[in-house]
């Protein structure tokens, strides 16, 4: 019965999950003195666009800069996780558990990548004044990524409820018998 409607539910946060790791989470630019830097923190780290110095010759752009952090690993192993559950419908009490599991971490990621993002800003900020030695202009701006956390959590906690209703139907089938 691959038909059940948690099936899509969980078809639809493994497709939310595969999707973050093609969208950016957040970029921040940062200017001084009127040269803008951009970084883009996606799944596969932290990006910087182009880096300017300016010397005798005038401006010109490094290579750039990436801080690789593996954030992909943790995405795919959780719309992993959340292909485990679709292929486990014969087994509706070790999908439940599956879908308890891959709900809770995703709760884990979301808090995380949202904290980080909140609580990371000032200490950003702190740290690129003391690099320039002045006043610098931090923007934050939230991607598609950012966007893409969130419909995961309901569409796991709606597949939870399809469960634990079939189970409940299966169990009053069994009490007539």
């Amino acid at each position: 019965m691959i038909q059940r409607v948690q099936t899509i539910y969980l078809l639809l946060a493994f497709i939310c999950m595969v999707m973050l790791l093609f969208f950016p989470l957040f970029s921040v630019t940062t200017t001084y003195d009127s040269i803008s830097v951009t970084g883009v923190f996606d799944s596969h780290g932290f990006s910087v666009a182009g880096v300017p110095t300016v010397d005798a010759e005038g401006m010109t752009f490094q290579k750039n800069e990436n801080i690789e952090i593996p954030v992909w690993g943790v995405i795919i192993s959780l719309a992993l996780l959340t292909a485990a559950s679709i292929m486990m419908y014969k087994k509706r009490k070790r999908q439940l558990m599956l879908c308890r599991l891959n709900f809770i971490f995703h709760i884990i990621i979301v808090i995380a990548f949202y904290s980080f993002f909140y609580l990371g800003q000032p200490m950003f900020v702190e740290a690129m004044q003391a690099q320039f030695l002045g006043e610098v202009d931090v923007t934050f701006n939230m991607g598609m990524g950012f966007f893409l956390l969130i419909p995961t959590i309901p569409f796991l906690y709606l597949a939870i409820r399809g469960i634990k209703n079939d189970e409940k139907l299966l169990q009053s089938i069994d009490r007539i018998r």
